[in-house]
């Protein structure tokens, strides 16, 4: 005979607060539709019963499916092996038949047979042997429409047919599934979610019942939803804001006012405020139950970021030494919400300091900046002191970064005993990365690519006229569950003349713990007799397979190859191969590697780790 389970109230609003096929007021109910719920003769003796009653005894599940025994001693505790001993009654044998109808009732089975018996060795314990059937599965569904969806179909709007179909295609539970109570909630969810993406931000599901045929093992689905009217953006409400100006937030390319309701559009403006450095929790949305649908207002609420940030900062690498690093930021420079980032940075071959100072970003979505820095290395021999100031505009577009750039730089060099160098080069620059990764900080699959061309006139306040081209690919390919392939490659060279006139930043060295591990930090270039300087070709290559052991810990094993030289005859590729280990951070895997350099043929640790405060 069948049965009609989960009938939503007609003023339910959404699948959330649909009940559940069982709940405890419905255990009677339930008990009846098991066959050998016979609550006056169970199936143990009538006189085995009264003569326990005196006598504490616990329940073991005897026989029962795997699938569903560990829910049942979950939520019923006499099943449980740590729960205390009771008397046997005839009410306790209906209360643990009733419990377990129920519950496994939810997961798609109303034909359950629960039977009783004692262990034979054991008097005070009882058996409980569990009978499921045949699970239920889904016979058919149907969904439909009212409001103006159903109105838009009527009509026969091609958009509006589309969308029907394609909520009906993605219906959760279609003919043959199993029919569990949590899926069946589930595929109500996503049915109102999918609706309401677009558009109908007020859908609602008016009613919704399963029939069940308890002798076919089969369910007919009924949904009824109420799309209401379509949702167009009104004004944009912002809440939170103190220190900052409300047009900030035009900055970053809200919803208009007179756009459909999109829910991707609303995440995606959420995901962009909460990137900028101006706020640290981020809130969008529309009152779905507005009385004014046709001008629905967008409620932005924001909590802002400190103004104002100071960091001390201690690391070390194998590149350039200890480090130690004084950062200050300030957000709201001269009250213009002008972004200044700056920091000093002393490590044993390498001093820096910098400040660059980002406007708000344009309504183009364009990010401009500018800022100067100076910086004086030592390595290989070779002693080198930058000072530049330049501009940067940089346009993000879905997966691609564009960015434009004028930088004039000043450069003093000197090898170890030789007479200093002094470069200018006034450099015009464009450059794209295209990045597809599935997390940025650690990535496990995708691809990063990166081209950068540059570009100085002898003629315009530089002493060599050169175009430099750099391009970079790297890709993480998953293995198994953990494991992972990471390949990199790089090629770069810059045509001119000759190297010289050219500052040390725009030409090229290899070597380190991010190129070729092993060789010591940027000693692959040019050789000369006290060190080494930049070559105008370079180019790497690196594969290397990476073991997680657990979700902190892994192992790896690589091979390196690459150099840079003057000219490509000059160029040798220097091999190195290694093993490392692995700590996984928030800020991505800190590595620590064992490099063998082929050409020097020494063993060589590359490592690198900051701790800030």
């Amino acid at each position: 005979m069948p049965f009609t389970l989960a009938a939503a109230p007609p003023e339910s609003s959404s699948a959330d607060n649909v009940p559940p096929i069982f709940n405890a007021e419905k255990a009677d109910e339930t008990a009846s539709l098991t066959p050998t719920a016979d609550e006056a003769d169970p199936d143990l003796e009538q006189d085995q019963i009264l003569s326990a009653n005196s006598k504490l005894t616990r329940f073991r599940i005897g026989q029962a499916d795997d699938e569903w025994q560990g829910l049942l001693v979950e939520h019923i505790p006499e099943l449980s092996k740590s729960a205390d001993a009771l008397t046997l009654t005839p009410g306790v044998l209906k209360r643990i038949r009733n419990a377990i109808s129920s519950i496994l009732a939810t997961e798609g089975y109303f034909s359950v047979v629960v039977k009783f018996e004692k262990e034979r060795d054991n008097a005070k314990l009882i058996l409980v042997n569990i009978d499921a059937g045949q699970r239920t599965t889904v016979r058919s569904f149907n969904i439909q429409f009212s409001g103006a969806l159903a109105d838009a179909v009527n009509a026969g709007l091609a958009k509006e047919v589309a969308r029907r179909d394609s909520l009906i295609k993605k219906w959760l539970l279609p003919q043959g599934t199993a029919f569990r109570d949590a899926e069946w909630g589930r595929a109500k969810i996503k049915l109102l979610d999918n609706l309401r993406d677009e558009s109908y931000a007020g859908a609602k599901i008016e009613d919704s019942s399963a029939t069940i045929d308890a002798e076919k093992y089969t369910a007919v689905l009924d949904v009824a939803v109420a799309s209401g009217p379509p949702f167009i953006l009104g004004e944009m409400a912002v809440t939170g804001l103190q220190r900052y100006p409300s047009w900030l937030l035009d900055r970053y390319s809200p919803p208009k006012a007179g756009e459909p309701y999109s829910r991707e559009r609303l995440l995606e403006f959420q995901r962009v405020l909460q990137n900028s450095p101006y706020f640290s929790t981020v809130a969008v949305s529309v009152d779905p139950d507005s009385s004014t649908p046709e001008a629905v207002p967008l409620d932005v609420s924001v909590i802002e970021r400190r103004a104002r940030d100071v960091a001390l900062g201690l690391g070390y690498s194998t590149n350039t030494g200890f480090r130690s690093e004084l950062t200050y930021r300030d957000r709201h420079l001269f009250d213009r919400a002008w972004d200044l980032r700056s920091a000093l940075r002393i490590e044993q071959r390498r001093q820096l300091a910098y400040a660059d100072i980002y406007l708000p970003p344009t309504a183009g979505n364009q990010l401009d900046s500018f800022g100067v820095l100076n910086d004086h290395t030592a390595l290989n021999g070779l002693d080198t002191t930058r000072t530049a100031m330049g501009i940067k505009r940089t346009t993000t577009k879905n997966k691609l970064e564009q960015r434009l750039g004028l930088n004039l730089t000043f450069e003093t060099s000197q090898l170890d005993g030789e007479l200093a160098e002094k470069n200018r080069a006034l450099v015009a620059s464009i450059g794209w990365t295209w990045r597809d990764v599935d997390n940025n900080f650690a990535p496990r699959k995708g691809q990063i690519a990166l081209f950068d061309l540059a570009v100085s006139e002898k003629a315009v306040f530089s002493d060599q006229r050169f175009i430099r081209a750099y391009g970079k690919y790297q890709r993480w390919i998953p293995v198994g569950a953990r494991d992972g392939i990471i390949l990199r490659a790089e090629l770069g060279q810059v045509f001119s003349e000759g190297s010289d006139g050219i500052p040390e930043d725009y030409l090229f060295r290899s070597g380190g713990s991010t190129t070729v591990r092993g060789y010591p930090y940027q000693s692959l270039g040019i050789q000369h007799e006290t060190g080494v300087t930049g070559g105008r070709v370079m180019s790497v290559a690196s594969a290397e397979y990476v073991h997680w052991i657990d979700a902190s810990w892994g192992s790896a094993v690589f091979m390196d190859v690459g150099d840079a030289a003057d000219t490509w005859r000059d160029f040798s590729g220097k091999q190195a191969y290694g093993v490392g280990a692995r700590y996984m951070t928030p800020a991505g895997p800190i590595a620590l590697d064992l490099a063998y350099a082929a050409k020097k043929k020494k063993f060589a640790i590359d490592f690198s780790i900051a701790i800030a405060f």
